[in-house]
């Protein structure tokens, strides 16, 4: 686990709409209205509702029904949060809160562009 920097600037986000969400076998990727800004998960991560409750997670293809994620397209984000050297959290204009977590001691957990940073 390389944790999540306590220097971690999540600026860029904000303000941003959240455009598309690309599903892979093993990573998830988000892209946002800036073409160049994009966060790639390859490891945990959990979406949720402005309640707190969890509205979806990432869990292997084999235990899922559907994904929910999709609530957040076409959001905005209003601001950011992080929790090193664990997680670090997006808070959309819908008060959903996605949270990308750096759980693995051998894979990455998640890449930022631009700006090359991957943890």
């Amino acid at each position: 686990m390389y944790g999540v920097p306590a220097d971690l600037d999540l600026t860029r986000f904000i303000g941003t709409t959240l455009e598309q969400i690309c599903i892979g076998q093993f990573q998830i990727n988000f892209h946002f209205c800036d073409p160049d800004t994009s966060i790639s998960v390859g490891g945990r991560w959990v979406l949720a509702g402005p309640d707190g409750v969890v509205v979806d997670e990432s869990r292997e293809n084999s235990q899922r029904d559907a994904y929910r994620i999709h609530a957040l397209l076409e959001k905005r984000v209003v601001a950011t949060s992080i929790d090193p050297p664990r997680s670090f959290t997006l808070r959309f204009e819908t008060g959903h809160h996605l949270s990308v977590l750096d759980d693995s001691p051998q894979y990455e957990s998640f890449s930022i562009q631009p700006g090359d940073i991957v943890v």
